[in-house]
């Protein structure tokens, strides 16, 4: 493990990939700004000294880790950087985190292919606590395919995600050029030449040379053998094994990888050239085969490449390499590495038989992580191994239990679940019970709306020009919008960019809304009191409040919660707001107001546990449900430019 200051990190010791080595031994060519730093970097400043979670997603060598390398340089100079070279290190990373917050130094702990430290050796919910508690900036990367097979995780859950393209834009490139012409170099040149095909940072690191070189290597006078080493790496990593791999064992088993039933007839070159030609950089940047330690892993890029041709699938990789990786991964977080791999080629036979050892050893993650892969496939199954971390006092597990009887459709027992996973202290589960709603309860007499019109009376007596909410409805709603957004304003002047939460943090009106919005700063907060007002003003000016956005969306939902409740629970209150105001048939009709006053209601999913992860317009639940991109940097973006609010409005003192 490494402890040193941010400012003294180096860019190549963080793994970001080289590229070619010029006359003056400049590695690392000049940073050329990504789309994304803008945001990186303001939610790096948000929680540089209240923690929190930041994760760039991405392709192998699209540029994650020097987009995070550069932001934390820039934001986090002075914080205690906190690098662990292996999962086995980080209990000692914690331990460090929380010592150095105890003596007044903010940490950041880096997390680089933060995948390797989420299995059951990586880190726990107490770990997570701790850092928050520390309030440590963790800064992490991971590649796209892997975060789309990774099981639900409490540390990715509180990740604000960011993504980082492989293709570059337009204004990207456009940025690349601007800097070649200031200062030339080659690599970038080549790089811009093939950026259509190609992203920037991949050329650069070669990426696609090595891809195209190991194709067309399985030839007579080629290099069959080291592309057979090659490809040996390449499917046990995929199939689990991702440490660094033995010689000997690429050597045992290469030879299958070799082409055509009679292997001499292509001239293989002897062992010892196959190995230089795999583990020779090219241009000095990278190998096809990369040493680390004692052994060797192949480059990360190939593995996305080989992906990118052949998706995976259970005949992916051969029954040897499954029997063989099961024989060597003997340590815990490989057999969950194995386990992963295999559920994600739909192999759960061997997923089972790589867990069953930390079964046997009653190993609690590993009864969760079996409920979280048997769901796909076998929910009675899932439902045995959730019942075991249960009984063993997994909160977590209490949550997804619910989850899975919400995808069965038994919403009363999912709600039985969440119930006691909120008592458990789980935030998910807990913020559930605020989602807001209609108070159903009986309204009191001296409300009640009047008796509809008879057949034979006039609907125009009514003065119901409109099918819309009423003028009484109106007003109590416009106050109820005044009232949330006076009280959500003196809330703000109290915690300011402070996280808030359920317990000790709770903060009306921020505490009420979805989890992934408490870690939002006082700038997004103001925007969201906005949103009330610009609502309340919709009514003064006799307007319906059409929600202009997702922030308004969800501060609509909540003044109608608020409205239905005040109605019921203070009728003399509600009765001064409607003084002078005539009543009618359709007064209170709240269901009507849902009906005209949005588009739709999936802004809610995300009170929801089971849709943990819609938000992101590239998660499975989005694009199934079909919905917009709800994460919450989006929320005050206008849906449709000839409906958006004057952006100088300004905010109200």
């Amino acid at each position: 493990m490494a402890v040193f200051p941010v400012r003294d990190a180096d860019p190549l010791e963080l793994k970001v990939h080289r590229a070619r080595t010029l006359d003056d031994g400049n590695a690392l060519p000049d940073y050329i700004p990504r789309d994304i730093d803008p945001a990186v970097r303001q939610s790096l400043r948000r929680i540089a000294y209240a923690g929190g979670v930041v994760l760039l997603v991405g392709d192998s060598t699209a540029g994650k880790t020097r987009c995070a390398y550069e932001a934390m340089t820039a934001v986090l100079p002075d914080h205690l950087l906190i690098v662990p070279s292996h999962v086995t290190e980080l209990a000692d990373a914690v331990t460090e985190a929380v010592r150095a917050a105890r003596s007044g130094t903010p940490g950041v702990l880096w997390l680089n292919d933060m995948e390797q430290y989420l299995g059951p050796e990586g880190l726990t919910l107490r770990d997570i606590r701790a850092l928050r508690t520390a309030r440590t900036v963790i800064l992490g990367s991971m590649r796209s395919r892997l975060r789309k097979e990774l099981p639900s995780h409490e540390l990715v859950r509180l990740a604000e995600e960011f993504e980082v393209k492989r293709l570059w834009s337009p204004s990207e490139v456009a940025r690349a050029r601007v800097q070649l012409r200031s200062r030339p170099d080659p690599r970038l040149r080549l790089a811009l030449q093939q950026a259509e095909d190609f992203g920037i940072a991949e050329t650069l690191a070669t990426g696609p040379q090595l891809w195209r070189e190991l194709g067309s290597a399985s030839v007579v006078n080629g290099n069959p053998r080291g592309a057979a080493l090659v490809w040996t790496a390449i499917d046990l990593a995929l199939a689990g094994l991702t440490e660094p791999l033995p010689i000997d064992l690429l050597a045992e088993l290469h030879e299958r990888y070799l082409p055509g039933r009679n292997k001499q007839l292509i001239a293989p070159e002897p062992f010892d050239a196959a190995l230089v030609w795999a583990t020779t950089p090219r241009d000095a940047v990278t190998r096809m085969l990369v040493p680390e330690g004692d052994g060797l892993k192949p480059f990360d890029y190939l593995l996305d490449a080989h992906l990118r041709d052949r998706e995976p699938s259970p005949n992916l990789l051969p029954e040897e390499i499954w029997e063989i990786v099961l024989d060597r991964g003997s340590q815990r977080h490989q057999r969950f590495d194995i386990a992963l791999s295999a559920y994600a080629n739909d192999r759960m036979d061997i997923a089972r038989r790589a867990l069953q050892p930390l079964v046997e050893a009653e190993d609690t993650a590993t009864f969760r992580t079996l409920g979280l892969l048997y769901e796909r496939s076998d929910t009675t199954e899932a439902v045995q191994w959730f019942q075991r971390a249960i009984d063993a006092g997994d909160i977590l597990s209490l949550r997804l239990m619910g989850n899975l009887h919400f995808r069965k459709r038994d919403r009363k027992t999912a709600s039985m679940w969440y119930g006691q996973a909120a008592k458990a202290g789980d935030e998910v589960s807990q913020s559930y019970y605020n989602y807001p709603g209609v108070d159903r309860r009986p309204v009191p007499e001296e409300l009640a709306p009047p008796a509809a019109p008879c057949s034979e009376v006039s609907e125009e007596d009514w003065d119901d020009e409109e099918y819309g909410p009423t003028a009484r409805t109106l007003s109590v709603l416009e106050a109820a919008l005044d009232i949330v957004s006076d009280m959500a304003k003196d809330s703000l002047e109290e915690i300011g960019d402070r996280p808030v939460d359920l317990r000790d943090n709770y903060a009306f009106i921020f505490s009420d809304l979805p989890v992934l919005t408490w870690r939002q700063d006082a700038q997004w907060r103001r925007e969201m009191v906005r949103c009330f007002e610009d609502l309340a003003d919709d009514i003064r000016a006799g307007r319906w409040p059409r929600p202009t956005c997702t922030g308004e969306e969800m501060a609509l939902h909540i003044a109608i919660d608020h409205a239905s409740s005040m109605v019921v629970d203070d009728p003399e209150l509600v009765s001064s707001f409607v003084e002078g105001v005539p009543p009618h048939h359709r007064d209170w009709d709240w269901d009507l107001c849902l009906g005209v006053l949005f588009e739709d209601t999936d802004v809610l999913f995300l009170y929801q546990p089971w849709s943990q992860g819609i938000e992101d317009s590239d998660h499975h639940l989005n694009q199934l449900m079909g919905t917009a991109n709800l994460e919450a940097q989006y929320w005050f973006e206008p849906f449709y430019e000839d409906s958006a609010r004057d952006p100088d409005r300004g905010f109200r003192p």
